[in-house]
């Protein structure tokens, strides 16, 4: 089991939270993700790492990216 942490920006309400957790827990091997819109922090526990890239690439058409 992998744990990863990410910084999100452009989170502003409730429903950024739900449609960003998701999308993100839309990717294969994601078992678990919990973002928290105050400070953008998004934890996501999964079989296999998760990258930066594929999460963009999740949230692509939304105003929410990875920073870094």
């Amino acid at each position: 089991m992998n744990t990863q942490t990410y910084i999100l920006t452009g989170l502003t309400c409730p429903a950024c939270k739900k449609i960003t957790e998701k999308r993100i827990g839309s990717l294969p091997g994601v078992t678990h993700v919990e973002v928290t819109v105050a400070d953008g922090s998004t934890y996501i526990e999964s079989e296999s790492p998760i990258t930066s890239i594929q999460i963009n690439e999740v949230l692509r058409d939304t105003p929410y990216f990875t920073k870094g």
